[in-house]
Formats: structure tokens, C-alpha cells, sequence
């Protein structure tokens, strides 16, 4: 399968090839959906309203459609924006609400696996 990664360092001058947006750094464990039902473990690395950085060992492209469960909470569905190496960035198909995100860091924190002392 070829696997095509785009580098952030390679994003260009142009503000709309980035996703800006506050992030909350964190370590929380999550499940990837396929478009084929197939489920590979994750973990949540950032998340904002605008979506994840995920961290997987499944192989992912640009523009492919997957979803994102975190158990205990709620599945959200997006297209992989970028993806560089074991890494990748979700953009959901719909915003995630602040509360919700204070939710996850909440989740993340109890479980032992949040923020670090002065991430935000």
C-alpha cells in the first residue's frame, strides 16, 4: 500500500494548509474505526474543537475517513488531515464543544494519562 505522509515542516506559507487551533497535550487511550468496521488500538495525543492528534501503529493517508471511539464517552468521525510517521491529525466532521474537551482532559487526567504541568 503506498502511504502518502505529509510533513508538517512542509505545510508551506499558506495559513490554510495548517490546522490552528489551542490544543491540550495528553496521553488517552482510544480505538480507530475503519470505513470497514475494523477497530486498531490509539491514543489520543492532542485535542481541540477542531479535532485529534492520534498516535496508532495502523498506517493511515491523507483524506481517508475514519472514526475515533473513546470509550466511555462518544465516537467521533473525521478525515485524516495530515500524517507523518506513527502520528496523524483527525479533523472532525463535526466541532467538538469545549465541554466536552474539558471532559476528555477530565477522563485523561483521572486515568492518570493528562496534561502535563503547564500544558494547555
Amino acid at each position: 500500500m503506498n502511504t502518502y505522509r505529509r510533513s508538517m515542516a512542509n505545510a508551506g506559507n499558506n495559513p490554510l494548509d495548517r490546522r490552528c487551533s489551542n490544543r491540550t497535550a495528553m496521553s488517552h487511550p482510544a480505538v480507530l474505526i475503519t470505513s470497514l468496521g475494523d477497530k486498531h488500538s490509539a491514543i489520543i495525543q492532542n485535542v481541540s474543537t477542531l479535532g485529534f492528534k492520534v498516535r496508532s501503529e495502523y498506517e493511515v493517508t491523507v483524506g481517508r475517513f475514519l472514526s475515533i471511539d473513546i470509550p466511555g464517552l462518544a465516537t467521533y468521525s473525521g478525515w485524516v488531515a495530515w500524517s507523518y510517521r506513527d502520528q496523524f491529525g483527525l479533523d472532525v466532521a463535526n466541532a467538538i464543544p469545549e465541554p466536552v474537551i474539558k471532559h476528555i482532559i477530565a477522563m485523561a487526567v483521572q486515568a492518570g494519562e493528562g496534561p502535563a504541568p503547564g500544558f494547555s
